[in-house]
């Protein structure tokens, strides 16, 4: 069995990996920011696909790898402009506050485009064995 048989794994631990990371990034921040939730939500609404994605159901699949892909192209854009943030004359956050940021948003990131890699590896697998 090859982890690409299998895009429920990829789709749960990326959304473990929103629920973590935003409730990390929610309580680590005094102004508690209700945007820090946006990921915990996401990755909960991914974790009840997770028994479709494992049964084969198209549709979700798809909507899976929708979300997934707004939600990293999304932590990707603030990823960047924290790190953006270091070089400025007078930067927006504390070095610690950006180094929280960076890493949150770098995990976030991470996990996401991992997830698409494997819904998108099963996905060309499986139309290869089909015209095969």
């Amino acid at each position: 069995m090859n982890i690409v048989d299998r895009p429920d794994i990829a789709n749960n631990a990326h959304a473990s990996t929103l629920i973590g990371a935003g409730l990390t990034s929610y309580f680590l921040n005094e102004s508690r920011p209700k945007t820090a939730l946006i990921p915990p939500v996401a990755g909960g609404a991914l974790l009840l696909m997770s028994p479709s994605l494992k049964k084969g159901d198209k549709t979700i699949a798809h909507v899976a790898v929708g979300v997934t892909t707004l939600l990293a192209v999304m932590t990707g854009t603030l990823l960047s402009k924290t790190l953006a943030d270091a070089k400025k004359e007078q930067p927006k956050f504390t070095p610690e506050k950006r180094q929280r940021r960076a890493s949150v948003f770098g995990l976030m990131t991470l996990t996401g485009i991992a997830a698409i890699s494997v819904y998108v590896t099963g996905f060309v697998e499986k139309r290869k064995q089909q015209e095969g």
